[in-house]
Parts: C-alpha cells; structure tokens; sequence
C-alpha cells in the first residue's frame, strides 16, 4: 500500500514538473516574439526618428511593401544561383554561358539594391527637416555595418 502511495506522489510530481516546463517554455516564447517585434529595424528606425502615427502607418506601409516586392527579387536571385552552379555539374562549361548565368545573378543583385534605395529615398520623404540629418547618420551607419562585417580574432603573428 505505502508502495502504490509513494508511485501516486511520484506521478504528481512529474505531472507539475512537466507542467511547469511547459508553462515556463510558453513563457520564454511569447516574451521573445515581443521583442522580437519591439526591436525590429523598422520600429527601431521608427522610434529612433520619433515618427508621429501617420508617419509610421505610412512607413509601416511602405516597409510591408518593399519586403514583399524584395522577397519576390530574392526568391529569384536564389534561382539564379542555383542555375549557375548546377553549370558545376558540366564537364565543359562555356564561358559565354557561365558569365551569362553569372550576369543574371548580379542582375538581380542589382535590382535588390536599386529596390532598397529606392524604398530608402521614399522613407526619407516622410521625414521632416528635422528628422532628415538623423535619417542620413543612421543610413550611413547602416551602410557602414553591412559593408565592415565584425572581423574574428586574429591569428597571431609568428
């Protein structure tokens, strides 16, 4: 009897314990998913200027479209990519067809980056004159940081 006792309390005590995982686990989740939301480069990018609403509903707009228009352009630029280096898996590989494939890979590149300047320059006609020199500082730091990625350690000198 006290055996069957003690497997009742033990299975009790499992069940909270696995409970209180889960609850803890839902927890963890769902506080991520805010801050994930709350430290996104365009509420960053928007607090940071200190847009009044309609400037944010206008951004807001203006951000879902240009992820959506550059989703499509990355979608294709993967294509792109995948067609040059399937070219791997020829044993003769004509170089007018490998600069082609490669060509329309920058291609793409290119209309990626002409898609974000533009929805920048767009971004930045909804900024007062006042918010226009902050605007430009945090472009250029944005620039800076994709264009000087953190280096490693590195390796002694011997």
């Amino acid at each position: 009897m006290r055996n069957i006792l003690n497997n009742k309390v033990v299975a009790w005590l499992i069940g909270v314990l696995i409970l209180a995982n889960i609850a803890t686990l839902t927890f963890f989740w769902i506080g991520h998913l805010k801050n994930q939301r709350d430290n996104s480069p365009k509420e960053f990018l928007a607090k940071s200027l200190h847009f009044s609403e309609a400037q944010k509903n206008a951004y807001f707009e203006l951000a879902k479209n240009h992820n959506e228009n550059a989703n499509k352009i990355r979608a294709q630029i993967k294509i792109n990519k995948e067609n040059l280096f399937q070219l791997l898996e020829t044993e003769q590989i004509v170089d007018s067809v490998k600069n082609n494939a490669a060509l329309k890979v920058s291609l793409s590149i290119q209309a990626l980056d002409i898609l974000t300047f533009d929805h920048f320059k767009k971004v930045r006609a909804l900024c007062t004159e006042e918010q226009k020199p902050k605007f430009d500082e945090l472009i250029q730091k944005m620039v800076n940081s994709v264009n000087n990625p953190q280096k490693g350690p590195q390796a002694p000198i011997k």
